[in-house]
């Protein structure tokens, strides 16, 4: 490994444990909100599921009744000011139910103070000034963090050990009808006194951005910019499309007319459709053309333990 990386890695495990002290010995203290607080995160970069899991939160919490907001940071905006996933869980919720911006904290109390009782934070997990009440933490299954190295070097953001803070260990990405209970024992041994659960993306359907609906068996060129492309591209072949090729991009990239005229003339050339997810549509453009283009749709779907991480997470304790 290269010295310089070892060396950044080292300072930010410094940081962090020079951050968890201060929290731990009072130096510096959380800020509570007039509302539960149910965080969806993870350890490391890349894409697990998080926004997955806190829409099926959102929209179980809803069907029981419960008045739920989702809480995230504005991060990487588009040409009209707003970020990806704000625009994709508003589409989905309602925009009167997405509050975002620059401060998770600043958010979550904008959103208690407009009468929510139950925040969702996305991705806060590594976000200590706001107190919470219950942390998910998502692993993937496909990327398991088996060397516990830290960014730069590796692709955590906190130490292994950070996983005791979790209410619920949940293993992200299992394959259709693959056996929870391995993934699940693997989980206790990181994080012993967290509940554990596991889940799947569902493939639940393509739809067409304009014109014809794609049909199931269709051939497709995956473009993506999400934060793990080999998850899209088993999600499309679960979907029973017929993959023809993975075009990527960094995450969160917002695609270009040009860019985007491109990809569209090189599918046609493959006779293939143009194949995004939820996330990468939102970031589409307008003038593009929208013909030739289909969304892959997933939901969450628990494989194991998931009916008492809902109850945990929704309700409390006391339920």
């Amino acid at each position: 490994m290269n010295a310089a990386l070892r060396l950044g890695s080292a300072l930010m495990g410094a940081g962090w444990e020079l951050r968890r002290r201060a929290y731990a010995r009072g130096l510096r203290r959380q800020s509570r909100v007039e509302a539960r607080v149910v965080s969806v995160g993870n350890l490391s970069v890349g894409g697990t599921g998080k926004t997955t899991l806190t829409l099926h939160l959102a929209r179980r919490a809803l069907a029981l009744g419960l008045s739920p907001a989702v809480v995230c940071r504005r991060y990487r905006p588009g040409p009209g000011g707003r970020a990806d996933e704000e625009l994709m869980l508003e589409g989905a919720l309602g925009a009167g139910r997405v509050f975002a911006g620059a401060s998770k904290l600043a958010e979550a109390r904008r959103a208690a103070a407009g009468g929510f009782a139950l925040l969702l934070v996305d991705d806060g997990f590594s976000h200590w000034p706001l107190a919470r009440d219950f942390d998910i933490v998502l692993i993937d299954a496909r990327d398991w963090p088996s060397d516990g190295a830290l960014l730069p070097a590796g692709r955590l953001r906190e130490p292994l050990r950070a996983l005791q803070r979790a209410g619920a260990l949940v293993v992200s990405r299992l394959a259709n009808g693959e056996d929870p209970a391995p993934w699940l024992e693997r989980a206790r041994e990181l994080a012993p006194g967290s509940r554990v659960a596991a889940g799947r993306h569902r493939v639940s359907g393509l739809r067409a951005l304009e014109g014809a609906p794609c049909p199931r068996g269709a051939r497709v060129r995956v473009l993506t910019g999400t934060g793990n492309p080999r998850a899209v591209e088993a999600s499309a072949r679960e979907g029973g499309c017929e993959v023809v090729a993975v075009s990527t991009r960094r995450d969160h990239h917002w695609f270009g007319a040009a860019e985007a005229r491109a990809e569209r003339a090189e599918a046609r050339r493959q006779d293939a459709w143009v194949l995004l997810t939820a996330k990468d549509a939102v970031r589409w453009p307008a003038d593009a053309g929208r013909e030739g283009v289909a969304v892959l749709e997933v939901a969450w779907e628990w494989a194991a333990g998931g009916e008492e991480v809902e109850r945990l997470a929704l309700a409390g304790e006391d339920v």
